[in-house]
């Protein structure tokens, strides 16, 4: 999108969820052609310049380019949803939202990074601002970029820092605030141009988000979920009394192995470096069957790192116990553990008992 004189222009990928706010702040003069948040960016820039960055809420990748200072500004929202990849080589500036687009230049370099293969090896993904390629870079979380036609500057506009300390209200008060916060924060992803769904696992973190997506609308909703021919891993039937119980509409995509096999060929097309996830499967598949329906959906990533739902966390309470048991039972507890039948269900008692004994072969100060 350009201004009326055409002297700035705007390419963006993502949502704002403030733009409406925005606009009656700053923009009151402003004549409209249109209600999207993207005008509201362009407009907001000719307004404030490149402080409009800490004004602005929302996921985001975007690039502006103003004829009349001569200058390209690139910037990444706060947490990085939206992936942004540049390169400068030369008296040439690349960028783009995916790797294989800016692979299309000429220009770009396309030698492995070895420093960043072997953060992929210890890590399982490769680090920001490092990409699997040397020379290229990842745009960081929070960060803006300008290119005068000559030389690269960053800056930080925003990241997420907590300030607030110790938290010393009681317990049903942090319940309240929390589900004030999770209702808002849904509510504001709701806004969309087009219908926006949400991927349903059953499990608490999907479950919450569906709640509070199908208290913020006043249609009923579209929840998806993928299940598995192998019954260990299926858990369609924890998905469909959530979406039940919450009356939304609910969509399942049932798949086996030939077809999880057949993906795994296209993920390196579609993730553009490596990323040691297996979840990324179902999650490709997934996304193709609710693409059908809706074009913007919502998920629960992230709830089990921040409020320890990984099994991993209750292994390192139980370990704190273990620990304290006599060397003599605990060789027997291993013996026992070792020779336990192997198990191909998905997280069966075998494997983790068997993964919770392997941790302790470790000293602690060890790598």
């Amino acid at each position: 999108m350009c201004t009326k004189k055409g002297d700035v222009s705007l390419v963006f990928n993502g949502e704002i969820y403030n733009y409406q706010e925005l606009r009656e702040e700053f923009l009151g003069s402003y004549e409209f052609r249109g209600s999207s948040d993207t005008e509201v960016l362009l407009h907001l820039y000719e307004e404030l310049g490149e402080t409009f960055l800490t004004k602005i809420q929302g996921m985001f990748a975007l690039a502006l380019y103003d004829t009349k200072k001569g200058i390209l500004l690139l910037a990444r929202d706060h947490v990085g949803k939206k992936p942004l990849y540049w390169t400068h080589h030369d008296s040439t500036f690349i960028f783009g939202s995916e790797l294989k687009a800016l692979r299309k230049h000429p220009s770009c370099p396309k030698k492995i990074s070895t420093t960043a293969l072997a953060q992929y090896l210890v890590y399982e993904y490769v680090p920001g601002p490092a990409t699997i390629y040397e020379n290229v870079s990842k745009l960081d979380p929070g960060t803006y970029l300008i290119y005068d036609g000559k030389n690269v500057t960053q800056g930080t506009f925003g990241r997420i820092i907590s300030t607030q300390g110790a938290y010393t209200k009681n317990f049903e008060s942090a319940k309240d605030e929390l589900h004030a916060l999770l209702q808002t924060a849904v509510q504001k992803r709701m806004v969309a141009d087009v219908p926006v769904g949400v991927f349903l696992s059953g499990g608490l973190d999907s479950s919450t988000i569906a709640y509070f997506a199908q208290k913020s609308s006043t249609n009923q909703i579209k929840t998806f979920s993928i299940g598995f021919k192998d019954t260990s891993f299926d858990e369609r039937e924890y998905a469909r009394e959530v979406a039940t119980f919450l009356g939304t509409d609910h969509h399942e995509y049932v798949v086996g192995p030939e077809e999880l096999l057949k993906v795994i060929h296209e993920i390196p097309q579609v993730l553009d470096e490596p990323i040691a996830d297996s979840s990324i499967i179902p999650s490709l598949i997934l996304s193709r069957y609710t693409s059908k329906e809706v074009k913007v959906v919502l998920g629960g990533d992230g709830s089990d790192e921040i409020f320890f739902g990984y099994g991993t966390f209750f292994a390192h309470r139980v370990g704190l116990w273990y620990e304290k048991i006599p060397k003599c039972i605990t060789r027997v507890i291993r013996y026992v553990v070792e020779r336990l039948p192997v198990s191909h269900a998905y997280m069966s008692f075998d494997f983790k008992a068997k993964k919770f004994i392997s941790g302790f072969q470790y000293d602690k100060g060890s790598p």
